[in-house]
């Protein structure tokens, strides 16, 4: 079960290494909007990211686009990660899965389908992603939900199922080419072309963050956002407020 990151010793554990901070952004480094759209970092969390980069290195692995996730965030000199790991950049590294290009015009052929098709619920949102797309229906009236959820995966079966894989998320599916890749891949590999020299923490809050969490219980520090007795955690936070104290703390730790 995962403990409190704020009753630990967490902050001995990290002491003396050269620390690699990743983070996911919806949920984490910003609160969870009802539109997705109003996502963006706020002034005090970049302040600080911005003040300890010198001193740590930083990350950002979402299930956003990688240029989507770089507008938001805007914070130079930082590795981006976006398509939940799909896409990698920062100025010495620039990587695309391949398999996930061979696969993008399916995707786009299911996105145009589920559009035409959905036209009739109100308050949906389908989010086009470069290799993938996300169904939000968070807005939609709890009594269309299902008929929502049938008409999708019905959609889904007139296509290659062995192509696609359907990531479940908090009131979202999304739709994404069937790699071998995650998250957690995405991080072991930013990891390992610095030759494992950096000790890795990372935090997020969604299934997709579980891969992350497994990949690195071993060698860093996972750490959920809210409590939940089935995670790959070790510590966790209360809420995504926390990130601040969080940050806070680093910032302190690192004398900057």
């Amino acid at each position: 079960m995962a403990e409190y990151l704020f009753k630990s010793a967490w902050i001995e554990s990290i002491r003396d290494k050269n620390i690699f901070l990743f983070f996911d952004f919806d949920g984490t480094l910003v609160p969870i909007q009802k539109n997705p759209e109003n996502c963006y970092i706020s002034p005090d969390i970049k302040n600080i990211l911005e003040s300890i980069q010198n001193k740590i290195k930083i990350g950002i692995i979402s299930g956003r686009d990688l240029e989507d996730i770089k507008r938001r965030v805007l914070i130079h000199g930082i590795y981006y990660s976006g398509s939940h790991g799909l896409e990698i950049e920062r100025e010495n590294i620039k990587y695309i899965h391949p398999e996930a290009k061979t696969i993008k015009p399916l995707i786009d052929r299911i996105y145009r389908r589920l559009i035409e098709e959905m036209r009739d619920f109100r308050d949906v949102f389908v989010e086009k992603k470069a290799f993938s797309f996300t169904l939000h229906y968070r807005r939609v009236l709890p009594e269309q939900r299902n008929n929502l959820k049938k008409l999708f995966f019905r959609i889904l079966k007139d296509f290659n199922q062995e192509k696609i894989k359907i990531l479940k998320g908090k009131m979202v599916f999304e739709v994404m080419p069937a790699v071998d890749w995650d998250k957690g891949k995405a991080v072991l590999f930013i990891i390992n072309y610095f030759n494992k020299k950096f000790f890795p923490i990372f935090i997020g809050d969604d299934k997709t963050d579980e891969t992350v969490f497994k990949a690195i219980k071993n060698t860093g520090l996972a750490v959920r956002i809210g409590h939940s007795k089935n995670t790959e955690a070790i510590y966790y936070l209360k809420n995504q407020k926390e990130i601040y104290k969080f940050l806070s703390t680093l910032k302190e730790v690192f004398n900057v």
